[in-house]
Order: C-alpha cells, then sequence, then structure tokens
C-alpha cells in the first residue's frame, strides 16, 4: 500500500480517528484487489453459456464479473464515505490551503 491508512488519518478527530483508520485500511485493501484483478476482469466475459437441466442453452451474467463489479462499486461507496469523514472531522486547529492562502493575502485595515 503506497499510503499507510494512519497517515491518510493523521489529521481527524481523535475520537473517531480510529473508525476513520479502520475504513482507510479496507478503501487501501480493496483498491489493492482491485488493481490485482483488473488485468483479470478486462479479459472475462460479461455473460456465461449455461446448460439447463432440460438441456437448453441459456445465456447467464459472469458471476466473477459480477463480483468484481461489486467490489468496484463498495470500494467506491467507501473512499466517499472515508473523504467525508476527512473532511467533516478535521482536528481544531488544523489548517487548510484555503485558509492558509486568506491569511497570506489578508489586506491590513
Amino acid at each position: 500500500m503506497a499510503k499507510s491508512a494512519k497517515a491518510i488519518c493523521k489529521n481527524v478527530n481523535a475520537d473517531i480517528r480510529p473508525q476513520a483508520i479502520t475504513l482507510a485500511k479496507a478503501v487501501l485493501a480493496m483498491q489493492d484487489k482491485i488493481e490485482q484483478q483488473l488485468t483479470t476482469y478486462e479479459g472475462m466475459p460479461l455473460a456465461q453459456v449455461l446448460t439447463t437441466t432440460q438441456g437448453e442453452k441459456a445465456l447467464k451474467a459472469n458471476p466473477a464479473t459480477q463480483e468484481f463489479r461489486a467490489t468496484v462499486r463498495d470500494y467506491a461507496a467507501a473512499l466517499n464515505s472515508l473523504q467525508d469523514i476527512l473532511e467533516e472531522n478535521r482536528a481544531p486547529g488544523e489548517v487548510t490551503s484555503l485558509d492558509a492562502m486568506r491569511a497570506r493575502f489578508k489586506v491590513a485595515k
């Protein structure tokens, strides 16, 4: 993992930091899993031809493709939640880049 969960959550309020770190770990794990499976997914058929109990051919969604897509959806939702937590639970006293720019360009009265 390129960045650690603790580093990602270092500026989160202490009371919610353990939960944020757990979520960040999950997001990073899903990201690794998705990156590992991308080349496999590219070659996967979206559907499979199956033979029913009556001997007829039927087209069915590929379960492996569905699972990959579900993982990507879960990853996107978890990443969105993590971003919300990081933005909304910033530790007091942390200066944002916007605050820093405002302070730099503050005009004396």
